[in-house]
């Protein structure tokens, strides 16, 4: 049974690890988001690696690397609150100064290093977590920091919420945003049974075990399946958009959009740009673009052809156009070639153009 365990503890640690790495190693494509997260997801795995240490009885071999150093609880609170900001507010800018907040993260695995060579090259005998000062900064310190980061967790998903309230267009707002509060549960049921543990010394170790291990795999299986859920919600980009180009009423510009394709149709229009649309509306290319991304989580590309297809399915159950072949109703509904076509009409409806026809 303990082999079998262990065997568990090393798979999920490795899954861990790996996802680990492709979070951190976004920073490289600016996406601090991830970045964060990946923080987050380092601090568990090593935790698991480090129960299994402890099962496997690793940590007692002489030639045994202390990986579990590196697992600092410190970096857990300014980790989780920069990725709350960065999934809140995106127009917030992570600037350097927040730097600082690592810096004790930095001093307690350069002193567990040193500590731990010390005592196994020079034999010399420091125990730090038996002094009461260094136990409180590394044990009792981030878990207030850890409540304290909840609270404002929960702030800023209230404020989230009424902005949502005022985004009455955008859809799917909240399913995309979900994330978000899968992330507030499982942070504050993991600080819940962190603090019974260390401060009212409750023996629940198995079940923080449990969650750190659902935790990592379920995210590990949802990075391999679905990266996109670790980026920023699409929705809240209307912020930046708002930002950007606050002299205009989104609610206002999206009706003139919308009348510009349902009523005047000018998808029609084969090789449609998004310079013309922004011309006919006199608005800023990028404005439109924000827009469509925003409100309707889609390209523009995408909000183009979906019109097109809707009009060419309008168009084979019309008796009137009964006189038409497919492919020329749907170079009338502004497609340039039968391959795009058919391409897109099964991307978007899932079936081949002739399973729509009734005649």
């Amino acid at each position: 049974m303990k082999t079998f365990e262990q065997i568990i503890l090393l798979l999920v640690s490795g899954q861990g690890l790996l996802l680990s790495f492709a979070l951190i190693s976004s920073i490289l494509k600016k996406n601090y988001s991830s970045f964060f997260l990946g923080i987050i997801t380092t601090v568990i795995t090593l935790e698991i690696l480090n129960i299994w240490g402890m099962r496997a009885s690793y940590h007692s071999l002489e030639n045994a690397f202390p990986f579990w150093v590196f697992g600092s609880y410190l970096s857990l609170p300014p980790a989780l609150w920069l990725f709350v900001k960065l999934n809140t507010q995106p127009t917030f800018q992570l600037k350097p100064k927040y730097s600082i907040f690592f810096i004790p993260t930095i001093i307690e695995i350069t002193t567990e290093l040193f500590s731990f060579y010390s005592n196994r090259l020079l034999r010399t005998n420091y125990q730090l977590i038996e002094n009461s000062f260094w136990y409180t900064l590394t044990e009792i310190v981030p878990i207030i920091t850890m409540v304290l980061v909840l609270i404002f967790f929960v702030k800023e998903l209230n404020r989230l919420n009424k902005r949502l309230k005022k985004m009455p267009i955008a859809k799917n707002k909240f399913l995309q945003t979900s994330k978000l509060y899968i992330f507030f549960l499982v942070f504050f049921s993991l600080t819940l049974f962190w603090l019974l543990i260390t401060i009212f010394n409750f023996k629940v170790f198995i079940v923080v075990e449990i969650i750190l291990l659902l935790f990592l795999f379920v995210l590990g299986y949802i990075g391999y399946f679905q990266p996109s859920f670790f980026n920023i919600p699409k929705v809240l980009k209307a912020e930046i958009i708002k930002e950007k180009f606050s002299q205009y009423d989104d609610e206002k510009e999206l009706k003139r959009l919308n009348t510009l394709f349902e009523n005047e149709k000018i998808y029609i229009q084969q090789k449609l740009s998004i310079k013309e649309v922004a011309s006919r509306l006199h608005l800023p290319e990028r404005y439109v673009s924000g827009i469509i991304n925003s409100y309707h989580n889609t390209t523009f590309t995408s909000y183009v052809n979906s019109f097109r297809v809707a009009d060419v399915i309008e168009r084979i159950n019309d008796p009137k156009e009964s006189n038409k072949t497919l492919i020329g109703i749907a170079m009338e509904s502004g497609f340039n070639s039968k391959s795009s076509f058919n391409s897109i009409f099964k991307a978007t409806t899932g079936k081949n153009p002739s399973s729509f026809l009734k005649r």
